[in-house]
């Protein structure tokens, strides 16, 4: 699945977490996750129902009980076992034998046998444990616009259409609607497909705009209604016509196929109108229509074709660029390919059997009489024009030459970026708060980003999580943000995005990072999300964090240039250390494996079995009990059972320290890295800020066996500059050896 869910679904009412959470586990997402196109539903927010067995650690000291035992005995006693096959009567029939041993209702964990005594009554899980049908522990949470619920987040298959699966899951959801119990509300919390449904529709009302102003245009210079006719003929035929070619290869109608055929708009009518145009003349010098058709045609074909072919030229390399922007541009190229040479052929078949058909010699009436001054006064113009440029002709040139030279200086100071900035009116947020944030404490949190963004005036949306994503860390709040539209607001999302900066800043001092992205338009890679990403590569993490704490403080120093600037390389994490003293261990019989695994059990918790009702089954968690674990001195208090059965208490045999270690160490290539991440403000282009950064990193310099690389949008930004160079340089060779094939010169 893509890194970014497309659609978020919310569920919230008057309804316990708990139930709310089986409804949305067992129902909607079990319908969702069938979907053709969807790779991964995720429930944030929920708490699934769990049976609890919260163990007692003075009743298991003075029972002489460990954690292993508890746990061994619920997966020993809450079983049921096949028997194998009894066969009857010489192999004639047959039973299946099952070992009936799980637990029915709750109420009989309380009778699982823990451990037997010679002497005295067995010890039961009622005596050591407190038995709970409850739910599981909370770590993650979602809100809208300061209401709480539970979310479920889709994402999409890599390589699926972005608006074919968000129409089916949204199709579904008001399948599922009319399922939902009483006073349970389920809202789109977020629909980034939204943006690409309305950019598409876009798309479509410029070509229609397209189409228009050409026919209109083609008349005010044509003078001519049915030459119009065939013009606004020839249009819609060769982008109809395009469609098949489409089929055969596979495309499908997107932004950029779209895109594709609104420039295509003006070359589909060129190769027509100089057909149209030839042949009128021919009718304007008396002959008849069919053989002015035929005449008109053939005087200009070859023109016709050298024109098609050198827009073919161009878009042909563009198509088959390399890297990812190659991706982009291969359906954009042939697109418009595919269409020109379909207007080659209408305009060359179609075109002239119309021409032959509907045109006669034009009487222009005194209307058009105006127009046609105007036009014999511009040409009149065009010839004055034609001739000194004829006759000075080395000033020509050189002004050509000065142009190109003063075009590609120009072109050199024009900030370079990977992809233009779209308002989506739709943006990301993170608020970082520091390790060892509980999930009460990011909860309250929580609500004050909630009431800060909402309190803005163009903020419409505002969808929280908290353990969303791969780390599910709950000390970072993830932000969507939607906006009113962009017509309706007169400040640009950027600015907004800005401003967000500022406010989650104010009502978050504690926080440790706050940042707000756009909306990815590619998914599959959360590198993306940001703008650059600058890796650091060498053997020692000492030396990596050195370098990339100094390159950090640099660029939060440069706020014209940089913003929401972070590293990877996060520490702070508090974690209680146990250091197990070997020889006091032997001495006692203990081993280490044993002893970590009742640590895990009594403080993290383990599953020991399941439970099933109505044909559902829930886990059976063991753990102790929270007030006897909200302390690490009570840790010292655990005891574990030594070889010759005796107990040890943890205090004996362990110290405790509290240390302070790295949420995670990356590694890139196998060796170990240190990323930068960082966005740009508003007004500066991905290009001025990578090189920029350059400078910062030979600033701080980094010493043998170590390097920095961009990874991203800042590397597939090199990339398409690369690619389309490359592209540019073969398609003005192409162009000119087609130009020089069909003249001849």
């Amino acid at each position: 699945p893509d890194a970014e869910p497309i659609l978020s679904v919310m569920l919230s009412g008057d309804m316990p977490t708990r139930d709310l959470t089986e409804f949305a586990d067992k129902v909607v997402k079990e319908r969702l996750q069938r979907i053709t196109g969807v790779g991964q539903v995720t429930i944030l927010g929920g708490r699934k129902r769990q049976i609890r067995i919260w163990l007692d650690a003075d009743k298991m000291r003075a029972y002489n009980v460990t954690a292993d035992d508890v746990v061994s005995a619920l997966r020993r006693e809450n079983a049921d076992v096949p028997g194998g096959n009894l066969e009857l009567s010489g192999e004639r029939s047959e039973f299946a034998v099952k070992t009936k041993g799980e637990v029915k209702r709750i109420e009989e964990f309380k009778s699982v046998v823990v451990s037997f005594h010679q002497l005295a009554l067995p010890t039961l899980l009622g005596d050591v444990a407190r038995i709970e049908d409850g739910a599981e522990d909370e770590r993650t949470f979602a809100t809208l616009n300061g209401k709480p619920g539970v979310s479920l987040e889709i994402r999409r298959q890599s390589g699926q259409n972005t608006l074919e699966v968000a129409t089916a899951v949204k199709a579904e959801v008001e399948e599922i609607r009319k399922l939902m119990p009483a006073g349970v509300d389920m809202i789109l919390a977020r629909d980034t497909s939204v943006f690409i449904a309305d950019s598409i529709h876009d798309v479509g009302f410029d070509i229609m705009l397209g189409v228009l102003l050409v026919i209109v245009i083609t008349m005010a210079f044509l003078l001519d209604f049915r030459a119009t006719i065939i013009v606004a003929v020839a249009m819609p035929t060769s982008l109809i016509a395009t469609f098949f070619a489409f089929y055969i290869a596979g495309f499908t109608l997107n932004n950029l196929t779209l895109m594709a055929f609104s420039v295509a708009v003006g070359l589909l009518v060129d190769d027509a109108i100089v057909v149209l145009e030839s042949v009128h003349r021919k009718l304007e010098d008396g002959l008849p229509a069919d053989e002015a058709a035929s005449k008109g045609t053939a005087e200009v074909g070859v023109a016709v074709m050298a024109g098609t072919w050198a827009v073919v030229a161009v878009f042909i390399p563009i198509a088959f660029m390399d890297g990812i922007i190659g991706r982009f541009f291969y359906h954009y190229g042939l697109a418009i390919v595919f269409s020109v040479l379909v207007s080659l052929l209408v305009s060359l078949t179609l075109t002239p059997a119309l021409c032959s058909k509907f045109l006669s010699k034009l009487h222009l009436g005194p209307f058009a009489q105006r127009f046609e001054n105007v036009h014999r006064m511009l040409e009149e113009r065009y010839r004055q024009g034609l001739h000194w440029a004829l006759d000075n002709r080395f000033k020509v040139l050189g002004a050509g030459v000065a142009t190109i030279i003063g075009g590609m200086m120009l072109a050199r100071g024009i900030p370079f970026d990977f992809q233009s900035k779209a308002d989506r009116s739709e943006f990301l947020g993170q608020v970082d708060l520091p390790f060892g944030t509980g999930i009460a404490e990011a909860k309250e949190v929580s609500t004050r980003v909630s009431r800060a963004l909402l309190g803005m005036p163009d903020v419409k949306t505002v969808f929280l999580t908290i353990g969303s994503g791969t780390q599910s860390r709950i000390n970072r709040i993830s932000i969507y943000a939607g906006l009113t539209a962009k017509r309706d607001r007169a400040v640009n999302q950027f600015v907004i995005m800005q401003q967000a900066r500022k406010v989650l800043a104010k009502a978050v001092p504690e926080a440790t990072h706050i940042e707000a992205t756009e909306v990815p338009w590619i998914g599959g890679n959360s590198s993306f999300n940001v703008a650059i990403t600058y890796s650091l590569q060498g053997p020692s993490l000492d030396v990596l964090r050195e370098k990339s704490a100094a390159i950090v403080a640099l660029m939060q120093a440069d706020k014209g240039t940089f913003t929401d600037v972070r590293s990877s390389y996060e520490t702070g994490k508090p974690e209680v250390q146990i250091h197990i003293d070997r020889s006091r261990a032997a001495d006692l019989g203990t081993a280490i494996r044993p002893l970590a695994t009742t640590i895990r059990t009594l403080v993290g918790g383990v599953n020991a079995g399941t439970y099933e009702e109505f044909g559902n089954r829930y886990d059976v968690r063991v753990r102790l009990e929270e007030r006897e674990r909200n302390d690490p001195s009570k840790l010292s208090q655990i005891q574990v059972r030594s070889t010759n059965g005796n107990m040890v208490d943890l205090a004996s045999i362990a110290s405790f320290n509290i240390e302070e270690s790295p949420a995670q160490v990356d590694r890139r290539n196998r060796a170990r890295t240190i990323t930068v991440l960082a966005n740009t403000p508003p007004g500066v282009a991905l290009g001025t800020a990578t090189d920029a950064m350059q400078k910062l990193v030979s600033q701080v310099g980094l010493p043998p066996g170590y390097k920095g690389t961009f990874v991203g949008q800042a590397e597939r930004m090199k990339e398409a500059a690369a690619a389309i160079g490359f592209a540019f340089l073969l398609a003005l060779v192409a162009l000119y050896m087609i130009l020089a094939s069909q003249f001849n010169s």
